[in-house]
């Protein structure tokens, strides 16, 4: 066994003290530096290796066979060569020039592996993470702040493509001003421009530096936020692009293949994640919407009239419920048909979605009926909304407004409000379908309440 000191406590001391470690063949009898505060010399002190600041007493004290000198000092070299034995064999000049180099070498391979195995182990967390989101929102930050932390890259945002009317729609961003996110949420695709191009591409385009390009090819949102540089990853699955990840930072930058390749496999989970969610939302949207009216079905008006008759009786809010039936429908489209009858079902959904708040639902209730739940609306408001909607159905169901329909057509209307007139969802249900043909009794295309 081969009986060693290291000469040299600084990086190339610390990088080759834990090699020789590893070699069974090799004992390391002692480290030398001057200062006690090198890290091999801590390193050697931690493992119980003598660690020696004086070059003079160590060739004195300890017993070794090979001297190892990482100082490329000519001082210790002369040292050396005129202190020691001839059978002791001093590993110098270029001897320790290769064997730096290599210790070097593997350090940055060791690194380098390491560095690899940091990455895949994020990109298995990512995966699992991206596996329990539940919403696209969630997989959209799981996806954007991902590759902003593996990048190092401030800023980014996330782009979904609209294949039917050609536009981008930015749906998360990172990192920019309240302006540039607020004018920057919609955009249309210039053909021969940046963005047309990350979408028929299969890999991601760079620009290293905004500042060099020709100003009529960038966007001038870019230049007025500061940025400088960028990299546009397609989100691409079965030839189909569903959007672009965009990495942005404020500085010129050269981005490395590793950088680029693990932006790649990111895009890549992104992709499968983004096409299985829009697939189950799609599959949970056709389960409570109305396939005609695209407005939510009978199942989910049930719940959701549940659910805000429970938290109008928790929090003490008012809750009112307006049930709207198509006045003479039947005759309507026995007279012109049922596609001319469809699309007067389809007309007044929109009606009713152009009149109604966001906390509002409002739902095909079954055939020609529709329903409204409107939450902390009490009567009055609800019979003010009820109003407004009848007035727009008569102004707006007239063949000299809209061609599609082919005589003219109102509505009846019944409001009911909780507490007043019913103290759960059925009583609320059964109170305003009793208004409702009470308004039908009383001549139709009128607002009934108790």
């Amino acid at each position: 066994m081969a009986r060693v000191i290291i000469i040299g406590g600084g990086m190339g001391g610390s990088a080759l003290l834990p090699i020789l470690l590893e070699n069974k063949e090799v004992e390391i009898v002692g480290v030398v530096d001057r200062d006690r505060n090198a890290p091999a010399m801590k390193m050697a002190e931690k493992i119980g290796i003598p660690a020696i600041a004086d070059l003079k007493d160590a060739v004195a004290k300890l017993n070794f066979d090979v001297v190892i000198d990482v100082t490329r000092s000519d001082e210790v070299s002369d040292f050396l060569r005129k202190n020691l034995p001839s059978h002791i064999e001093v590993l110098g000049g270029a001897c320790s020039k290769l064997l730096w180099e290599l210790v070097t070498e593997r350090r940055s391979m060791a690194e380098e592996l390491e560095m690899r195995l940091k990455e895949h182990e994020a990109l298995y967390k990512i995966g699992i993470e991206l596996a329990a989101a539940e919403r696209s929102q969630k997989v959209f930050d799981i996806i954007l702040t991902s590759a902003i932390e593996l990048s190092g890259i401030p800023a980014g945002s996330i782009a979904i493509l609209d294949e039917k009317s050609s536009m981008l729609k930015m749906v998360l961003a990172k990192g920019f001003s309240q302006n540039f996110i607020s004018l920057s949420s919609v955009w249309a695709l210039r053909r021969n421009g940046f963005t047309a191009s990350v979408l028929n591409s299969t890999t991601p385009i760079i620009i290293p530096d905004i500042t060099k390009m020709n100003v009529k090819d960038v966007n001038p949102l870019l230049l007025e936020e500061g940025i400088k540089s960028l990299i546009a990853t397609p989100l691409r699955i079965h030839n189909r692009t569903l959007g672009i990840l965009y990495l942005d930072d404020y500085k010129p930058r050269e981005f490395k293949h590793r950088e680029i390749a693990i932006l790649n496999l990111l895009a890549t989970q992104a992709t499968l994640a983004i096409d299985k969610m829009h697939l189950l939302e799609r599959a949970e949207y056709l389960a409570i919407t109305d396939e005609l009216t695209q407005l939510y079905n009978h199942r989910y008006f049930s719940n959701a009239l549940s659910n805000e008759v429970y938290r109008a009786r928790r929090y003490g809010h008012p809750l009112s419920l307006i049930m709207m039936d198509i006045d003479n429908f039947k005759k309507y489209n026995d007279a012109y048909g049922h596609p001319l009858g469809n699309f007067i079902l389809s007309f007044m959904a929109e009606i009713f979605k152009k009149n109604i708040r966001n906390t509002d639902t409002v739902a095909r209730y079954g055939g020609e009926e529709f329903v409204i739940v409107s939450p902390e609306n009490d009567k009055e408001e609800a019979l003010i909304l009820a109003e407004r909607i009848r007035k727009d159905v008569e102004r707006l169901c007239r063949p000299e407004i809209n061609e599609g329909i082919a005589a003219p057509v109102t509505i009846s209307l019944g409001v009911a409000s909780f507490p007043d007139d019913a103290k759960d969802e059925e009583g609320l249900i059964k109170k305003a379908d009793e208004t409702l043909y009470k308004a039908k009794r009383d001549g139709k295309n009128r607002v009934c309440c108790p």
